[in-house]
């Protein structure tokens, strides 16, 4: 019988060992948002063909539920489409496991940096 990863392990695995950390050769989409009460910056970098997010990186620079977020969303963005509407928190939610309640804030951040990301607001073409 196959269970479904320990939502801790989720959580651990995103953070200790991050998918897409780093930066594209050439993103077509790019933002960086920031927490002003705890600090955290999360940079997220897009290449998007046809209306669809081809592939996703991001730089960070916080706690452990930033990175762990920067990681579920390279892990969830590639083959969605390119629109606001294509995650949502709860997609975040489930891809992270157990979230520590500290570190919930990093849900707000990571759809922020995708939201401005997706709108141009420091888009690269």
């Amino acid at each position: 019988m196959n269970q479904a990863p320990d939502p801790q392990a989720r959580y651990e695995r995103h953070f200790l060992q991050p998918h897409g950390q780093g930066g594209l050769a050439h993103p077509t989409h790019a933002a960086t948002a920031s927490d002003p009460a705890c600090g955290d910056e999360l940079s997220l970098e897009l290449a998007v063909d046809a209306g669809v997010i081809e592939d996703a990186r991001f730089r960070v620079r916080g706690c452990s539920g930033a990175i762990a977020v920067g990681s579920a969303l390279a892990t969830l963005l590639p083959g969605r489409p390119a629109r606001l509407d294509a995650l949502r928190r709860e997609d975040l939610e489930a891809e992270l496991g157990a979230l520590p309640s500290s570190k919930r804030h990093v849900l707000r951040l990571g759809l922020r940096v995708l939201e401005a990301a997706l709108q141009g607001s420091s888009s690269m073409t």
